[in-house]
Parts: C-alpha cells; sequence; structure tokens
C-alpha cells in the first residue's frame, strides 16, 4: 500500500462523512467503508467502496478511486469495479475519483460504441485552500496541502486540526494523514509539520509510514524504539476508545488482555475490527483468536 492510500484510510475512519458532505455535497445520516469481497480481489486498496445513507432514505454506494494522477486507464478500471459492486450488493454505485496531484486530459466519461460510462472527478489541485480553512473544519485540513495555495495556508490548517475539539488520538491520525498526502507534492511540509507535531503525531497507528517515507532519518535509534512503544500503547488506547464510544464501558478483562498484545500488526487488524464489529462480543472473539 503506498503512503497517500494508506493516509487516505486513516482519514476516511475519521472523517469519512465530512468529506463525502463536502466533495460530494451529500447529507449523509451514516456511512460504512465495505470489505473487499473475495471475488473483487483485484479492487486496489487505493479504491474505497462506501456504503452511504442519506438523509432522504436513499441507500448506495460511493466507489471513490483514489489517483495520485491521472492514468488513461481509470475510466474502465472504475466501470469494472463499479459493476462488480453492483453485482455484489444490488445497490447503485456513485463512482468518484479523488485526483491527488494536477493532471492533464482528465476526462469525466468514457464512450465506446454502445457504452457510455460517467464518473465524477475531484480535483484537489483546482479547489482553494484558503476557501478550505476559512471553514474551519478540522476534517477538511488534511488536504490542504494538496489544493491551490496549500503551502501558504498549511500551518493555519495544522493548527485547526491541533487546536479542534477533537481527541488526541484523532488529532494525531489527521496529523499524521496530512503529513502522508503533503508529501506528494512538496516534501518540507511533512517534515516541518513533524518538528512541530512530533509529539503528538507519534501516537497515530499510521505513524510507522512517516519513517518509511524517510521523514524520520535523524532519530537515534533509541528514540525510534520510544516511538514504536508510544505507537503501541497509543493504539491500544485508540482501540479501548473506540470499543467505548460504540458499545459502552468496556470489561476490564477485556482491557487487560488487549494489553497483552505487543504485535502491531495485530493491533492494527484489531482496530479496523473494533470500527466494524456488529458487538462488543465479536470483538472480544477477534481479541481472543489472536491472544490463542
Amino acid at each position: 500500500m503506498g503512503s497517500y492510500d494508506a493516509a487516505m484510510k486513516v482519514i476516511l475512519a475519521h472523517c469519512r462523512e465530512a468529506a463525502l458532505e463536502f466533495f460530494l455535497g451529500l447529507e449523509v445520516e451514516e456511512s460504512e467503508i465495505l470489505e473487499l469481497p473475495q471475488e473483487t480481489a483485484s479492487v486496489r486498496r487505493s479504491d474505497f467502496p462506501i456504503r452511504v445513507r442519506t438523509d432522504d432514505g436513499r441507500v448506495f454506494i460511493v466507489l471513490l478511486e483514489v489517483q495520485s494522477r491521472w492514468e488513461p486507464q481509470v475510466p474502465l478500471r472504475l466501470l469494472e469495479y463499479d459493476a462488480r459492486y453492483r453485482l455484489k450488493t444490488g445497490l447503485s454505485v456513485l463512482p468518484v475519483v479523488m485526483l491527488l496531484t494536477p493532471s492533464g486530459s482528465v476526462v469525466e466519461s468514457f464512450e465506446d460504441e454502445g457504452l457510455r460510462y460517467r464518473f465524477r472527478v475531484i480535483s484537489l489541485a483546482a479547489m482553494d485552500a484558503q476557501q478550505v480553512v476559512e471553514r474551519g473544519n478540522p476534517c477538511l485540513m488534511p488536504f490542504v496541502g494538496l489544493m491551490r495555495g496549500g503551502p501558504e495556508v498549511f500551518q493555519m490548517a495544522e493548527e485547526a486540526i491541533y487546536g479542534s475539539g477533537l481527541g488526541r488520538s484523532d488529532k494525531a491520525d489527521l496529523l499524521t494523514g496530512m503529513a502522508l498526502l503533503s508529501g506528494l507534492l512538496d516534501k518540507d511540509l511533512p517534515r516541518k509539520l513533524l518538528e512541530r507535531r512530533r509529539d503528538i503525531m507519534m501516537e497515530s497507528y499510521a505513524y510507522e509510514l512517516i519513517k518509511k517515507e524517510g521523514y524520520e532519518e535523524g532519530l537515534r535509534s533509541g528514540v525510534q524504539q520510544g516511538i514504536q512503544q508510544g505507537t503501541l500503547h497509543a493504539l491500544r488506547e485508540l482501540i479501548l476508545e473506540t470499543l467505548d464510544e460504540r458499545f459502552g464501558e468496556v470489561p476490564r478483562d477485556l482491557r487487560h488482555d488487549l494489553r497483552k498484545l505487543e504485535d502491531l500488526h495485530d493491533l492494527k487488524l484489531l482496530f479496523r475490527r473494533a470500527l466494524r464489529a456488529e458487538s462488543l462480543r465479536e470483538f472480544q472473539e477477534a481479541l481472543e483468536h489472536f491472544l490463542d
């Protein structure tokens, strides 16, 4: 998975509905990122099938394809995924391409003989960063660095996240996602952000990607080890906060069992389960599987 794919995953985990409302003008009552079904294993990880229920009761899938740059095969690839999800779910599909960097030759339809396929393109480079910052919604700030005039207001967007009323773990994830996205255009933006906010960003479960991108090359090995331990602790706390929010107070024995896990990959998988589990019991069964 590329860094921008992971960044989008982190951002959508916290701010999916705000993004759907802002970029697509949808009035969202609830939404859920669907698991990729077995038969669509060819679908790339940069695609996000999101089941949406709007305020007027409509239920459909937003098929969000995230592209770092435009590629000629995007329309046909999107059409393939579109058909698969219509067949799989029986729901209608709203196909959307989010384009992260400036690109030429962008189209919003594909025609060939009897086939005509339309989709929506969201070009971040065409959006005004200043206007987005003025809206003040911290969920939109991770995208600012890729918008027109983004570098000039980047620190204002960062401060909007840091000074917001969001929980500390939410802020950590959004700032980390912001760093990873902005690095597509300007490597100095994530480095400077890291200098200012490393204390909170290292609590994000996606922070290890910051190191993989080379923004942490100057850290000593001892500091890196501390970050690793801090990441494990922060991810455990993020899982518990998610469970608390969704199901009420988490039993003491579950908290105790969760602290036994020392594997970062397992904790990431459990975090996703905490977001999607239908019940606390379902999450407990997943946790017991990792402890076996």
